[in-house]
């Protein structure tokens, strides 16, 4: 009795293991979706985060928790379609989707959803084969990072005494990014126009290959890949604080780096760099800074290679 009793339990075991490895093979990935992690980090999701999902007569309807741009994105629509459309495979396991003929996809613009398309099913409740998303990030090589050279300039003392009394706004805000960049990073709920540089950063490197989770000291984090792991540290913006990045900060991150026991450190702000980043990049080759003046050439880096 006790041998027949322990089969069964492992049968169920067994079954319960094939279920959820069927349910994770069923979903295929979003373009926004070269990471995963445990624990999410800003700019690291594994897919566009969805907001509300209903099954309502004969539509299913998803609501993504994506900002919008002020003009139409046709690259971020057809993500948007093609993410709704995995979001109902991934349902159709809890919830009958038997009558539905179409899938419709939502977004945010400001505080309210808005339609941005949808999907006819040839045969209702039948969704296409899983299929590659119509826009894939292209991966720029085993080490991103290395297209990216930080260079010894610096802003001048007009750029830095320009800044208005309010203080600095998020570095996104002056950055040309690529309709591609732009609309994978949307995906992931980050607003390329409002976003802060570690926002945007960490949300690049995602797209790159790297998995990014959350270090072990407030605002750090840990960047896996190919070639190794690097410690991050994260600059956060405050209106109050002098536009150019001081040396103290520059000496924490250098003392946290070089306790990480990582391969790497990269530092970013939202701030400008003086002439001293330079230097200690050049005395510690094992680290990069991303200053504001640095991250239109880092986005621009990682768009042309």
């Amino acid at each position: 009795m006790g041998v027949a009793v322990g089969i069964i339990i492992g049968v169920v075991v067994l079954g319960a293991v094939a279920y959820f490895l069927y349910r994770a093979a069923g979903s295929s990935p979003s373009a926004s979706a070269v990471v995963s992690s445990a624990e999410e980090a800003p700019g690291a999701t594994g897919a566009a985060p969805v907001g509300e999902f209903h099954v309502r007569g004969e539509e299913a309807q998803v609501y993504f928790d994506v900002p919008l741009p002020a003009e139409p994105d046709e690259v971020l629509f057809s993500l948007l379609k093609h993410e709704a459309i995995e979001v109902v495979r991934e349902k159709r396991h809890s919830l009958p989707i038997d009558q539905v003929t179409k899938v419709v996809a939502f977004a945010k613009a400001g505080s309210e959803y808005q339609q941005v398309g949808s999907v006819d099913l040839e045969t209702p409740g039948a969704l296409p084969p899983p299929a590659p998303p119509p826009v894939v990030f292209k991966h720029v090589g085993p080490d991103p990072l290395s297209s990216f050279a930080g260079g010894p300039g610096s802003p001048s003392p007009e750029t830095v005494s320009a800044i208005p009394e309010e203080g600095l706004r998020p570095a996104g805000a002056d950055v040309q990014m690529p309709a591609q960049i732009s609309a994978s990073l949307r995906l992931q709920g980050i607003n390329p126009e409002t976003a802060a540089a570690g926002e945007l950063v960490l949300g690049i490197l995602g797209l790159t290959g790297f998995t990014v989770t959350p270090g072990g000291q407030e605002d750090t984090y840990t960047a896996t890949s190919a070639t190794g792991r690097t410690f991050v540290f994260v600059d956060p913006l405050s209106e109050t604080d002098y536009p150019e990045l001081s040396e103290g900060v520059l000496n924490k991150f250098m003392a946290q780096f070089s306790g990480s026991g990582l391969d790497r450190g990269l530092l970013i702000s939202d701030k400008f760099g003086p002439y001293l980043v330079y230097e200690k990049e050049k005395r510690e080759p094992r680290i990069q800074c991303i200053t504001r003046e640095r991250l239109q050439h880092f986005v621009d880096s990682i768009a042309l290679t």
